[in-house]
């Protein structure tokens, strides 16, 4: 009985121990809503939304390794590196490998002038298929 109270605890407090920067949405019309699982913004891949740019933010060998399909490589979310970074008016959406650092990049794009960002979380959860690219 106390190992399930306790077990109960954990699972209350859980959500209390998500920072706020790690559910950055400020993608409009609930869109985040539609795309926070690998089945949604496989949804948005398979469409082919002109709306939405996928934002890989981990290092450029780790993109070449395998990255969510449509995706493109912006290490660290620090578009000053990029030759060609996405308009500022498009969704991004921002993923890393496990999670953690796409928020932090997160806060670079936005700081750079992206109003509409959604942090997905890391491509581990990604259960499809993934592209590679030449190094």
């Amino acid at each position: 009985m106390k190992r399930r109270s306790c077990f109960l605890a954990l699972l209350l407090a859980l959500p209390l121990c998500t920072p706020a920067w790690a559910q950055t949405d400020t993608l409009p019309n609930g869109l985040g809503n539609q795309i926070r699982t690998p089945e949604g913004l496989k949804a948005i891949i398979d469409r082919r939304d002109p709306r939405f740019v996928i934002v890989d933010v981990r290092s450029p060998a780790e993109y070449a390794s395998g990255h969510i399909p449509t995706a493109i490589n912006i290490p660290g979310g620090v578009t000053a590196d990029v030759k060609a970074p996405p308009p500022k008016d498009k969704y991004i959406v921002v993923y890393c490998h496990g999670g953690m650092k796409a928020p932090l990049a997160c806060e670079k794009l936005q700081a750079d002038g992206y109003k509409h960002v959604f942090v997905w979380g890391g491509i581990v959860n990604w259960p499809y298929e993934k592209e590679t690219s030449p190094r």
